[in-house]
């Protein structure tokens, strides 16, 4: 076994040691939380009835989303080989469909949770499978127009994506009373982040046997439209509409004022504002730049042999897993709002470390630790942010609050690569400047915070 799989062995094992442990714990305070005789004399013993709305509640909400997000990763990794390779669009124009996405999706974010929040975030989620299936049957042309049209629809769905689904289960939550059902957000939170790294995994799999059963990089595309269709086939049926604060006087105008307001007003969610752009910006940029640093490593010591991109990122998957499931075994939640900040501020301060390592080590296998190390941080920041913003947005407007803290995010990413160069030396100036810029998002936060 060569190294890449034994490290992908130990990150099977340690996640699938993470989350039996997980699952033990789980069963073992549901048991004592039964038989506790205190609980019972004061009348707050839960009925199998409760824990069976937890189960009902998880299961309505984490198969569409699964389906949703398996969506976006079955077709991710094929869109820059269909442009280039198949298509065979020059890079500047790859570039510019990419750009278009970016924009559509910043654009989008000042707009999409306002009217998720007037007209029904379950309205919205659909809006976003419908919206995905067109950007993904957009890819069987090779008309111009019709890509661009297709990019910019995936970049409303995205906004969409990673704002309305968790704004709706939110809401459901509260409004189903789960927590008294001993099921703590943040444990639904880390479910999402754990289940989206599966989920990524096996669509990369099932992509990469599509693409090598038909001999086009096409039929990814037509399974994520198959996800789309059963999301929302399960989504219009079973879920229940929600809305925020609704006012037939209001205009998207006034809603985008609103969430700015809202976010300005409360300086601790401003500061959220700044840590997730700077963070997940970095990520993005993180997903465009590893395997060329990896390269660069590996070709400093002499080697030729092609790097195993499909196991890297399957340790990545492992590792981010991991992360996300020490978030829960470490019960950050009980904390609290200081708990979960301390957690965001821990992560954000070691992603810096880790990106200023990137740029000093030249041996192949610390680089990949480092990765390793950043999408564990990673995979621990999306529940710890999760928690925040639900703790710290009103119900009423989380949709238009969530999707205006991606338009920096989008704006940030549009920026940093439209002054894409080629060479090692750019990349670690990206890197560089990414980790002074997270570091300025951690003495936010620890500022409001701490």
């Amino acid at each position: 076994m060569d190294f890449y799989q034994v490290n992908l062995g130990v990150l099977v094992a340690t996640n699938a040691y993470l989350l039996w442990s997980q699952y033990r714990t789980t069963k073992k305070d549901e048991a004592l939380t039964l038989l506790d005789p205190a609980l019972e004399e004061r009348g707050e013993k839960i009925e199998g009835g409760s824990s069976g709305s937890a189960r009902r509640f998880q299961l309505n909400f984490f198969i569409p989303y699964a389906l949703a997000v398996a969506a976006d990763w079955l077709q991710g990794p094929h869109i820059y080989a269909i442009y280039k390779y198949e298509k065979e669009i020059p890079e500047k124009m790859v570039a510019a469909l990419y750009a278009a996405g970016f924009v559509s999706g910043g654009i989008s974010a000042s707009f999409a949770g306002g009217y998720a929040d007037r007209f029904g975030r379950k309205r919205a989620c659909l809006l976003y499978c419908f919206l995905y299936i067109v950007t993904c049957l957009t890819m069987l042309s090779n008309d111009m127009r019709v890509l661009f049209f297709g990019r910019l629809a995936g970049g409303v769905s995205t906004t969409l994506l990673f704002s309305v689904f968790e704004a709706w289960m939110i809401s459901d939550y509260h409004e189903q009373c789960i927590q008294t059902a001993d099921l703590n957000l943040s444990s639904v939170f880390s479910t999402m982040t754990t289940l989206s790294c599966i989920v990524a995994i096996v669509s990369g799999i099932v992509g990469d046997a599509l693409v090598t059963a038909s001999g086009t990089r096409t039929w990814p595309f037509l399974a994520a439209v198959v996800c789309c269709i059963a999301s929302g086939f399960i989504i219009s049926t079973r879920w229940k509409e929600n809305y925020g604060v609704r006012s037939s006087e209001s205009t998207s105008a006034e809603d985008v004022k609103a969430g700015v307001r809202a976010i300005f007003r409360d300086r601790k969610i401003l500061s959220l504002g700044i840590t997730s752009c700077v963070f997940e910006g970095t990520m993005y940029l993180f997903i465009f730049f590893w395997s060329a640093a990896l390269k660069s490593a590996r070709a400093a010591t002499g080697w030729t042999d092609e790097l195993p991109f499909g196991l890297i990122f399957s340790c990545y998957m492992c590792t981010m897993m991991a992360g996300s499931a020490l978030f829960t075994r470490l019960k950050v939640a009980q904390g609290g709002i200081s708990g979960s900040a301390d957690m965001l501020m821990k992560v954000t301060l070691l992603v810096s470390c880790c990106l200023g390592l990137a740029v000093i080590l030249k041996d192949e296998r610390l680089v990949f630790w480092v990765f390793c190390l950043l999408e564990g941080c990673i995979g621990a920041y999306f529940p710890a942010m999760a928690c925040l913003k639900s703790e710290l947005v009103d119900d009423g407007i989380r949709g238009r609050v969530y999707s205006i803290l991606r338009f920096p995010l989008n704006v940030f990413v549009v920026i940093a690569h439209s002054l894409d160069e080629e060479g090692d030396g750019h990349r670690n100036h990206v890197f560089a400047v990414c980790g002074g810029l997270l570091l300025v998002a951690f003495l936010f936060t620890r500022r409001y915070f701490a």
